[in-house]
């Protein structure tokens, strides 16, 4: 998004270019054309006012607004064909988009049409607009060559990548060259097309540090990938890009390819800037200033991340284990995941962490742009552990014990305290669902002086300010008085940003946690949650989830709070009817049609919590073939995949999501996986017995 000082000067121009467009619109199929265009005026792009930021290097008389917008839109429209063409070249080992393919073609003719009615065909103009076009083309089809293997990774030099880069973006020197024909000055036309290269130099070293997770995956060469390998991703086998995968995480922060890539931004971004001092009015400067900003705070949030991880690193006690002989299959399943997740506790959890980006920009107040936050995920691990150290007869204790005091350490220390997701975010109150599971941690370890001690404000606070006649209540615990001037901000957030309303994943989790630690003293507030819950219940028997993908969190959670506190609810058959009918021919379930570790996992946990109750044959039935499924799904070193776990709807608030930003860890799937074997190992031997 640009900064509101900006939209004075552009959005009345782009109001006027939104008319063009809608009338371009219904010239076309409205299946496929020009529908993104419309829909994403919210998220305003680089495009969406390109040639504006360079208005100021040309005298003000010399150019009309007239052709201007007609340059802007067709700008628009070839651009985002050229989005459509990335993607399509990008996902060629994946799938054909016919659609996108017709869009591309849609898109290029109008785009085609418009710069027609401002240039003739003997203009400059058009001999640069094809120069541009020939160096994007080449510049793709080489690219190509390493995608495919045809090139090894070991010439995809630094020299190479650079030059790909520029190549790649030079059509978005035709602004430049569209505004120096209308103008007829070209003063600084060399000049501004080296600032577009050098700008798009450096922004593309930025996204491919972001996305080199993305980059593997489809095999797109990069100068950050091709200084760590010298082959085609596509070239490895599926357990070695595993292992890959695994093995660049820690290469690329802790060896400084991160941080080279950065400091190579940085300075391309100084060779953009190089006439700043003589054009000092460009818009174009808040472009590049933008991106210095972020290249420079991403450096020095790289940097505190890897000292602190380094220092735990130190600090962490040593903790090994062996289990014993896995007496069922079920048993086996949950010592490799433990097995996993001691090792990833070794690592400090570093791979279950979730890392966002809150920028001053967007109106966030931390020095810190990039947050991240485990404790939500270190205190399911914990829970899980839990239950595995019931059959290890306490050997698990070390460990368990460490993992309280880092998520003590982690409450906040303004306002009523409590925790939030991500910590160290001023804007982001604490939570119902981070207290609920630490909640439920302390209790299970005996810590029930410190629920009282951290625990019992947050949830006076919640109860008391942030609950409903119904039995609901609020995720964000924000007091209704005498708030703080960060309790304020926090609220205006919650409300602006983040979405309010009860959230019934979060409730059942509360409401359990509220079980376990005192259910008499708190009869109301349960009876009161479980009869909301009851009235949530979909048709299908399912529960949806505000803050996790697919159903079956929602519905694990409430199974378990139910099978607990109410058996002979009615809810529970059917909730169970629902897994039953969802369950996958292969045994799994899942989000779509593939099945996946966690939602079966999830699946597996909330049966488990129905079978305890008697009468299991039915989802012994079912377990079996989830066993034979999650055991074809264990990879080489015997964990399981990343699943998407945690979900934000971006717009929420406003009730219109334009996107939704994803959350999941190999740890926190394994975590899953390992908490339902043990319970099935348990219900197993019972039946056995």
């Amino acid at each position: 998004m640009i900064k509101q000082d900006w939209l004075s000067i552009i959005n009345p121009e782009n109001e006027q270019i939104a008319k063009h467009r809608s009338h371009l619109r219904v010239l076309w199929t409205n299946q496929l054309i020009f529908k993104d265009l419309e829909d994403n005026l919210n998220l305003q792009t680089i495009c969406d006012y390109f040639i504006y930021l360079f208005r100021e290097a040309f005298s003000s008389d010399s150019l009309l607004l007239g052709e201007m917008r007609i340059l802007a839109l067709a700008g628009q429209l070839f651009a985002n064909s050229l989005v459509l063409s990335d993607k399509l070249i990008d996902r060629q080992y994946i799938e054909l988009n016919v659609s996108s393919l017709l869009e591309i073609q849609a898109k290029q003719f109008e785009s085609y049409h418009l710069l027609h009615q401002i240039f003739p065909p003997n203009t400059t103009f058009w001999q640069r607009f094809r120069g541009y076009l020939s160096q994007y083309t080449q510049a793709c089809l080489e690219e190509n060559d390493f995608i495919s293997g045809k090139r090894p990774w070991s010439e995809y030099t630094e020299s190479v990548a650079i030059q790909s880069i520029r190549d790649r973006t030079g059509v978005a020197k035709t602004a430049i060259a569209g505004l120096v024909e209308l103008a007829q000055e070209d003063k600084y036309l060399n000049q501004l097309e080296e600032s577009i290269s050098n700008f798009y130099v450096a922004n593309q070293m930025l996204d491919d540090l972001l996305d080199w997770k993305e980059d593997i995956e489809t095999g797109i060469p990069s100068l950050l990938l091709s200084r760590l390998i010298d082959k085609s991703p596509h070239q490895y086998s599926q357990e070695e890009l595993e292992e890959l995968r695994k093995k660049l995480n820690h290469k690329i922060y802790y060896q400084g390819h991160a941080n080279y890539v950065l400091e190579l931004a940085l300075k391309h971004l100084d060779q953009a800037e190089i006439l700043k001092e003589e054009l000092p009015e460009l818009l174009w400067w808040n472009v590049t200033s933008k991106l210095r900003h972020k290249c420079q705070t991403l450096i020095e949030d790289i940097a505190g991340i890897v000292q602190k991880n380094l220092e735990r690193a130190k600090k962490q006690p040593k903790f090994t284990l062996t289990p014993p002989l896995a007496a069922s299959e079920w048993q086996q399943l949950s010592w490799d995941g433990l097995n996993f997740i001691i090792k990833q506790w070794q690592l400090g959890f570093g791979e279950a962490r979730h890392i966002m980006v809150f920028a001053q920009e967007q109106g966030f107040s931390s020095s810190q742009e990039y947050q991240y936050g485990d404790v939500f995920q270190r205190a399911l691990i914990a829970d899980a552990l839990c239950d595995v150290d019931e059959q290890l007869g306490g050997l698990l204790q070390p460990l368990l014990k460490e993992e309280v005091n880092y998520l003590l350490n982690c409450q906040r220390t303004t306002g009523i305290g409590g925790w939030s997701y991500f910590p160290d975010l001023p804007e982001l109150s604490p939570d119902a669902d981070d207290l609920a599971q630490i909640m439920q941690v302390l209790f299970r370890l005996g810590h029930g002086a410190e629920i009282v001690k951290f625990c019992e404000t947050p949830l006076k606070f919640l109860l008391e300010d942030c609950a409903y006649p119904d039995g609901s209540f609020e995720t964000w615990i924000i007091p209704q008085n005498q708030r703080t001037p960060e309790q304020e901000n926090q609220a205006k957030w919650a409300k602006e940003a983040w979405g309010t309303g009860p959230d019934t994943d979060v409730i059942a989790n509360l409401v359990y946690a509220l079980w376990l630690y005192d259910s008499q003293r708190f009869s109301d507030q349960i009876k009161q949650g479980i009869s909301y819950l009851e009235s949530q219940q979909q048709a299908d028997g399912s529960w949806l989830s505000s803050w996790y993908h697919g159903p079956y969190y929602g519905t694990y959670v409430c199974l378990r709070l139910l099978a607990a506190t109410k058996p002979d609810s009615p809810a529970i058959s059917r909730a169970s009817n629902f897994l039953k009918t969802h369950q996958h021919s292969d045994g799994g379930w899942g989000l779509t049609e593939d099945s996946d570790s966690l939602s079966t996992a999830l699946s597996l946990l909330g049966l488990a919590a129905v079978a305890k109750l008697g009468g299991g044959e039915e989802n012994n039935n079912l377990a079996t073939p989830a066993l034979s499924f999650l055991q074809s799904c264990q990879q080489p070193d015997k964990a399981w995949e990343n699943c998407q776990f945690i979900r934000m709807e971006v717009g929420r608030a406003s009730g219109q999501v334009y996107q939704i930003l994803s959350y999941g860890s190999r740890t926190i799937t394994s975590t899953f996986v390992m908490k339902a074997a043990n319970a099935w190992h348990q219900l197993s031997r019972q039946t056995i017995l």
